[in-house]
């Protein structure tokens, strides 16, 4: 009886093991375009950051990468937040896929001629979420009746958000277009 009850207690604990293995976190999947095209294995990948700017803290860099061997190319918009507490610093980054931009542009530009000059008579609030988990958009803040705009660099964690009031959309709007401009100058040559 014992033998049963101790094979038992191994299958389970050798069951869960497995089935943890398994399972990936949140935090690792993403369906990025950029993301795979790292991932691939046997590829030897050349990186080239170029710094657009900086968006209250959200630093903002365009990043190709070249399979030197392939010799395929592919350019993303790079986001960065930091978070600070007094037991950790961490950083957090994501990816906005080349043919991801003009969306986000779109939808920032709807927030920036839309919603910003409204006062709704309800809780409201508009994303836009790319393949890799970022998030981009605004709320309104009923007590402060202001809206806010947020940048999560990871949407499973609010560590990586950033926050900042209208005025910065523009900015970021510029960011955008810029990085479109020098992933197309660099993909071109």
């Amino acid at each position: 009886m014992k033998k049963i009850i101790f094979s038992l207690l191994l299958l389970i604990v050798f069951g869960c093991t497995s089935y943890s293995q398994n399972n990936k976190p949140e935090e690792d999947i993403s369906s990025s375009k950029t993301i795979a095209f790292l991932s691939k294995d046997g590829s030897f990948v050349k990186k080239e950051f170029y710094d657009i700017g900086k968006v209250k803290g959200v630093e903002c860099q365009v990043l190709i990468l070249t399979d030197v061997v392939k010799n395929e190319k592919i350019g993303c918009l790079r986001l960065e937040t930091r978070y600070s507490s007094s037991y950790s610093e961490d950083s957090y980054i994501g990816t906005l896929d080349y043919d991801e931009i003009d969306a986000c542009i779109q939808s920032l530009n709807c927030i920036k001629d839309n919603l910003i000059n409204t006062i709704p008579d309800t809780y409201t609030e508009a994303e836009y979420k790319t393949r890799d988990g970022v998030k981009i958009g605004t709320y309104y803040n009923s007590s402060k009746q202001s809206w806010v705009v947020y940048v999560y660099t990871k949407g499973y964690t609010n560590r990586s958000a950033e926050f900042f009031n209208s005025d910065n959309l523009s900015q970021m709007i510029l960011v955008m277009q810029t990085t479109k401009q020098k992933i197309n100058e660099e993909l071109s040559k």
